[in-house]
């Protein structure tokens, strides 16, 4: 976290990774589910430069073009998994991440989760 940030504050600066996790169907739709499918999907925090900035979304990437359209109209029907931010907290604290913390992102919604490394 840079020394003039605020504390619950999402960072302005671009991510070193920025990751969207990959859900199954089986995903629970409240977002609490096993922390151990976030974990394997982090990159170790040693082998990250010292303070590199780690960004966790709440779903995968969206997609562009038709597939955007396609997936709206699918969205009518059934929303996509998402993790709740508890999780995404907990998977990079057992992943050895430090400076964890989150907020809403005011445009999207979505609470934005984030960690640097060691």
């Amino acid at each position: 976290m840079s020394q003039t940030q605020k504390l619950g504050e999402i960072p302005s600066e671009k991510p070193d990774v920025e990751l969207f996790p990959i859900l199954d169907k089986t995903w629970p739709s409240d977002g609490l589910g096993p922390v151990a499918t976030i974990v394997a999907q982090l990159p170790d925090p040693s082998e990250l430069r010292r303070g590199a900035l780690v960004v966790v979304r709440e779903s995968g990437p969206q997609p562009k073009g038709f597939g955007a359209f396609m997936a709206a109209l699918k969205g009518l029907f059934a929303k996509p998994p998402k993790v709740h931010a508890a999780v995404r907290c907990t998977a990079l604290l057992a992943r050895g991440y430090r400076e964890i913390s989150s907020a809403p992102n005011k445009r999207s919604g979505e609470d934005v989760v984030w960690g640097t490394g060691a």
